[in-house]
């Protein structure tokens, strides 16, 4: 038996997985979901609306979390164009897809040229904003017309995300060996809090990275985030206690992460950098006491 066809359509379907799949945080992912449940009404006449509605906010969401107006406002590049003095919708993508980095880092070293991109989104934008506030001369309600208007949508988003996904892997690429090794060393060096209160003792045995990516690209600062592990060792009692056979020894492995700040200014340099860590420890203390939330 064939599987019955989704009623928004397998190309529509495939490109909401793959912006899915860019998104960073809970809330996006509810708002493409929404987005999905408009276009699985292939009968409502509002439909293209409901889906652009959706749509309306995750652009917003986005802007506001990876292109903060006060942000915007601080770059080297700003320049005020509208009257109130706030960021205009092309200056919002501008500093989304690379921050306070100037016109020429991103030309010379990222090699994007954000400009054609915010030409395309702008339009797209413009065009969710007529359909969010829709009147009775601008509703879509042809079924065709709907599921055009939605893929040229979803297109769109992908391709400003992958625009700035792509600036974002560029800058990390010439310095990824360097922050994993940052990474290691600061973890290493530090005291483990988290860890230091499941046991009377622990040991850091060994430090594991897997993943570097830029994380913030701000208007003065650049932050990477280096994620792995970290395996100790916890110990129960004194060394005498072990070996009387009166305490106890347990190796475990703990999610980590690593966050490493430094100026805009010069992206690749980490001698200065400011470095926080993070261990999560929250798994391992549900399993110790299952039936008691672990921070009571």
């Amino acid at each position: 038996m064939r599987p019955r066809a989704r009623p928004w359509g397998d190309k529509m379907e495939e490109q909401l997985q793959a912006l899915q799949a860019k998104v960073e945080d809970t809330f996006s992912l509810k708002v493409i979901d929404a987005a999905r449940r408009a276009l699985a009404d292939g009968e409502n006449p509002l439909r293209a609306n409901f889906f652009a509605s959706a749509m309306r906010t995750l652009f917003e969401h986005t802007m506001a979390t990876w292109a903060p107006d006060p942000e915007v406002k601080t770059c080297s590049w700003y320049k005020a164009e509208r009257d109130n003095g706030e960021p205009t919708r092309a200056q919002r993508i501008k500093f989304a897809i690379h921050g306070g980095f100037s016109d020429d880092f991103v030309a010379e070293k990222l090699k994007v040229d954000p400009t054609t991109l915010s030409k395309h989104f702008l339009v797209a934008v413009d065009a969710l904003s007529k359909q969010v506030h829709g009147r009775e001369d601008t509703i879509i309600e042809e079924r065709a017309a709907q599921d055009a208007f939605a893929i040229q949508t979803l297109q769109a988003m992908l391709a400003f995300f992958d625009t700035a996904l792509a600036a974002r892997a560029e800058i990390v690429r010439p310095i990824e060996e360097t922050l994993s090794e940052a990474a290691v060393g600061a973890l290493m060096e530090e005291t483990l809090q988290v860890v230091d209160e499941l046991a009377s003792h622990y040991s850091l045995e060994e430090v594991y990275v897997d993943n570097a990516k830029v994380l913030r690209i701000g208007a003065e600062t650049i932050t990477y985030r280096a994620s792995g592990s970290v395996n100790v060792i916890l110990q129960w009692g004194s060394n005498s206690d072990l070996r009387r056979g009166d305490g106890a020894e347990l190796s475990e492995t703990f999610p980590a992460i690593c966050d490493i700040t430094v100026p805009i200014d010069d992206p690749w340099d980490l001698s200065m950098a400011e470095t926080e860590y993070g261990v999560d420890t929250s798994e391992w203390r549900k399993a110790m006491a299952p039936e008691q939330e672990w921070w009571d």
